[in-house]
């Protein structure tokens, strides 16, 4: 009796192996929803949109892009985490929304482990940057004129526990300085003060700063990149200006929910490399001030998300900070 019960859990959990696999050959089968953790038109979405567009023509099914900005992208990780591993309902990861935000958000309740992190799509390097009226050409010229004030320089970021807030806390540390924080809840906000002189420093996404730059509205001091930008070609690294600690880049990547099938897995690396390496997604991506970063999938996307979310929660539990 035990033999027959074991050879028909055998055979059971053999069909259901059987159909998983069938499932995942056919995949896919439908569309694919994407979920963009940002407004329309923001960096993430211009990624999004892009990916979406040309994934569609490699899969030959509809992929829509559902957008879900709230809390920096957090909501968009915990209705990815609850989503059945089918391979059906994809999200765009952002390094703030991965690496930072279940250390900073006691609500997040969420891992970067808890996810299928397939591969990361673009980067961009964040610019320290000021508006005209603080009288500092270049970076040295920036950190005396930090020293000298008699009351601390606030600076803002384009919002609370995103990479922008902790590199000004790492600036700080490196002059000394205990400087205040400024949150905004996007980057337009954030440009929009700091051209008004409300804000008068602060860490600033490329793509949105940049125009204002080159039109002398805003001021560069440096590029948290490792190398300088196309777009700022005349902006230094923070490396170069002795703050090799402050480099970073703010990321966008494709992740779905833990568990995906391999085949699955499988297919959307390829499809994604494909597209990153296209003239057209590096055409759209230029455009939104990204830079496409083929190569980094599977063991050595998780191995970069696992090392910077160390280096963030180190800087979160330093800081004291907790999102409310």
């Amino acid at each position: 009796m035990k033999t027959r019960t074991a050879a028909l859990r055998a055979a059971a959990l053999f069909a259901l192996g059987a159909c998983a696999a069938l499932g995942a050959q056919a995949w896919p089968d439908k569309t694919l929803k994407l979920i963009s953790p940002s407004t329309p038109g923001g960096p993430p979405d211009a990624y999004a949109r892009a990916l979406a567009d040309l994934m569609a023509k490699e899969l030959g099914q509809a992929v829509i892009v559902e957008n879900s900005p709230a809390v920096g992208g957090m909501v968009a990780m915990q209705s990815m985490a609850r989503t059945p591993a089918d391979g059906y309902t994809l999200v765009i990861g952002t390094a703030g929304a991965v690496t930072i935000t279940p250390s900073a958000n006691p609500k997040a309740r969420y891992q970067p482990g808890d996810f299928t992190h397939i591969c990361q799509g673009v980067e961009a390097g964040l610019v320290l940057a000021s508006y005209p009226g603080v009288p500092a050409r270049d970076f040295k010229e920036l950190a005396q004129w930090i020293q000298a004030q008699q009351t601390p320089p606030t600076y803002s970021s384009f919002a609370p526990g995103s990479p922008a807030h902790f590199l000004g806390h790492q600036l700080g540390e490196a002059l000394n300085v205990e400087m205040t924080h400024v949150a905004y809840r996007s980057s337009p906000t954030q440009i929009t003060d700091m051209l008004g002189g409300v804000a008068p420093l602060g860490f600033v996404q490329t793509a949105t700063a940049a125009p204002h730059i080159r039109a002398g509205k805003l001021r560069a001091y440096a590029s948290t990149a490792g190398q300088r930008s196309a777009e700022l070609p005349d902006v230094p690294t923070v490396a170069e200006v002795g703050l090799p600690q402050l480099q970073t880049t703010v990321w966008f990547g494709l992740s779905g929910p833990k568990g995906l099938p391999a085949p699955v897995v499988q297919r959307l690396t390829e499809v994604h490399q494909k597209i990153v390496a296209s003239p057209e997604f590096r055409q759209r991506m230029a455009a939104s001030g990204l830079v496409p970063s083929p190569g980094i999938c599977g063991d050595a996307f998780l191995a970069k998300i696992t090392a910077e979310s160390a280096r963030w929660a180190r800087i979160v539990k330093a800081t004291g900070f907790a999102a409310d």
